[in-house]
């Protein structure tokens, strides 16, 4: 069962919200800032409808090489 655009624009809010009230004092903070940017990334990729979001995900995180999607 997937999600629906609505479930993934509240995920999406909830997501960012918790990155804007995080402190970064020590590497779990970090890390945990992290898994949540990847997951926001995931889950836009999913509100944009994008096929492969792990093919967009890693595109994203590679310098100097814009996603496929984003050529389109």
């Amino acid at each position: 069962m997937g999600l629906s655009k609505r479930s993934i624009e509240m995920l999406l809010d909830l997501v960012e919200i918790k990155l804007s009230y995080m402190d970064i004092s020590d590497r779990e903070d970090a890390r945990d800032m992290q898994v949540l940017e990847r997951a926001k990334e995931e889950l836009s990729c999913l509100d944009r409808g994008v096929d492969n979001v792990a093919s967009f995900a890693r595109a994203l995180r590679r310098p100097g090489r814009p996603p496929r999607a984003a050529l389109a």
